[in-house]
């Protein structure tokens, strides 16, 4: 009971200071927000910072990894879904979204401040900094990870664009204000017309995201490594940690995205991305599990 107090505390703690670094650096950078502070305006960020601390909370506390390293890891996977996986997307549709590049970059540079800080102090003030006691991980190699797993990262892209193209027809396109919002109608047709219409379109795109399923699959291993693969929290944890912090972004008004497209995104982001989650630990856990066992052989 004692623990579950002090943990309790360091998470409200921690929500604290996500809550005062990402409005400071919003501050510092001129990161633009949708309204001035009152009490209606607090309630996203409140969502969002207590959201962002307990799956990264969550993250720390199961990791493997300990100082410097857990900190570094927390914020690859924090700064690495929540803004360069998703601005790298807005730059590829913004003939729809229409951000100014200036107003973009202050976005990833502010995440960059705010994440790396905080990931930090998670780690601190979670406990984490103290010594290893797992000496199988304490000399985890993610680069060695990440190469060894390459083939399997690869059918990952595949599974991603897969899931991107149903998730985004079935959710996010039932939507008619998403539906407005990208091609200026609300016509609706059957799954594989819409997709056909989609390779006709625009072919890259399906090279575009199949890029980004790979760059997923890279902060899959990244996570699973830095989890282990012992138990079902390893597919919990890393299909949460895709979904939440890919889609709390989406908590805030912003004058680029009406609220119904957000709620659409919102919607298929929290699933598809949990689902690919979860997909990742069953693709990608058998290599990691080998490549473990043959450098411990090798100790």
């Amino acid at each position: 009971m004692k623990k579950i107090i002090i943990l309790t505390l360091k998470v409200v703690l921690l929500v604290m200071i996500m809550f005062i670094t990402i409005s400071v650096s919003s501050i510092l950078i001129g990161v633009k927000r949708a309204s001035q502070p009152s009490g209606n305006s607090l309630i996203p960020i409140l969502i969002y910072c207590i959201l962002n601390t307990l799956i990264l909370t969550l993250f720390i506390v199961k990791s493997k990894l300990r100082d410097y390293k857990l900190a570094a890891v927390s914020f690859i996977v924090f700064w690495g879904i929540q803004y360069f996986m998703t601005q790298i997307e807005t730059i590829y549709f913004n003939s729809s979204v229409k951000m100014p590049l200036t107003e973009l970059i202050k976005n990833v540079t502010s995440g960059a401040i705010y994440t790396s800080i905080f990931s930090l102090l998670a780690v601190f003030i979670l406990g984490k900094f103290k010594k290893e006691t797992n000496s199988s991980y304490s000399d985890v190699n993610i680069k060695i990870s990440i190469i060894n797993a390459i083939p399997n990262m690869i059918i990952l892209a595949l599974i991603y664009d897969i899931i991107y193209f149903i998730f985004g027809y079935f959710i996010a396109w039932q939507f008619a204000d998403l539906r407005y919002y990208y091609t200026g109608s609300t016509h609706i047709v059957n799954v594989f017309q819409h997709i056909s219409n989609q390779f006709r379109q625009d072919p890259v795109l399906i090279l575009f995201q199949f890029s980004r399923g790979f760059l997923w699959s890279v902060l899959a291993v990244i996570i699973i490594d830095s989890l282990g693969i012992e138990n079902w929290m390893t597919y919990i944890t890393t299909g949460l940690l895709f979904s939440i912090l890919i889609t709390t972004p989406l908590i805030f008004p912003n004058a680029y995205m009406p609220i119904q497209v957000r709620i659409g995104h919102s919607f298929e982001l929290s699933t598809s991305m949990f689902v690919f989650g979860v997909i990742s630990v069953i693709t990608l856990k058998n290599k990691l599990a080998s490549n473990k066992l043959m450098k411990d052989r090798s100790l």
